[in-house]
């Protein structure tokens, strides 16, 4: 893991939006299409809202990139109706104003049952991206070392589906769609941030949770852990 730290949690939004628009970029110039997963949580909004500004300046500034698409997958989603103001991806979509256009936004459908919902969206992955990789996955890492909806000792590390059904989420609501631990780990980029001292327990323990699994799973490169403390020493 590299870990990137700076006491500004601003600085850290920039510097992960500066890395998802030259990945965007270098997808956009060998094909008309990009995929990325963003994550919900306290700090999403501003993370989109930040990749919105910067995606509006590479489309105003590169007039070549006039038709790629820009594809949003959702880390992880509360199983309720689209209409529900507390979905994250309602509040993440809006983050989007200036470059909506440019962009397919890919919501988990709200109806049918939470197992159904996993499988329409697995299938829904399958069929846009196949077995190719994310170019970013962002994630942010829970004060109890979860990530997307993927809580330590509560799912299955192996289960190779690109997306699972949560049940029982020790957050409320318990009903929850995430992409699985095998699907996130499939990116050539991926940021997680880790930003609060509530944070502080579970990045001392990073290696052994969700993250260093995540770490371990990944056939591409090194995960980027964006924070505000102090990262462990040994680590």
């Amino acid at each position: 893991m590299n870990f990137l730290e700076d006491s500004l949690p601003e600085n850290l939004v920039g510097l992960c939006a500066s890395g998802v628009i030259a990945a965007i970029s270098d997808a956009w110039a060998s094909r008309k299409s990009a995929h990325i997963v963003i994550t919900g949580g306290r700090t999403g909004l501003t993370i989109a809202k930040a990749i919105d500004q910067s995606l509006f300046k590479l489309l105003r500034e590169n007039v070549a990139f006039e038709g790629s698409m820009l594809h949003i997958w959702f880390s992880d989603e509360r199983f309720t109706t689209e209409d529900d103001p507390d979905r994250s991806d309602t509040i993440l979509i809006a983050g989007f104003g200036l470059s909506k256009s440019h962009i397919v936004f890919h919501r988990v459908d709200a109806t049918g049952d939470v197992d159904g919902a996993a499988a329409n969206y697995a299938a829904e992955l399958s069929l846009e991206l196949g077995k190719q990789p994310f170019d970013t996955v962002i994630l942010s890492m829970g004060e109890d070392g979860h990530i997307a909806s993927l809580f330590p000792q509560t799912f299955d590390p192996v289960f190779t589906g690109a997306a699972l059904a949560v049940h029982n989420s020790p957050k409320l609501p318990p009903l929850r769609v995430s992409l699985s631990l095998t699907r996130l780990a499939n990116s050539l980029h991926t940021y997680i941030f880790a930003l609060g001292e509530g944070k502080a327990a579970a990045l001392q323990s990073i290696a052994t949770g969700p993250v260093g699994l995540l770490e371990k799973s990944s056939p591409h490169g090194q995960l980027q852990i964006l924070t505000d403390l102090s990262a462990p020493s040994s680590i």
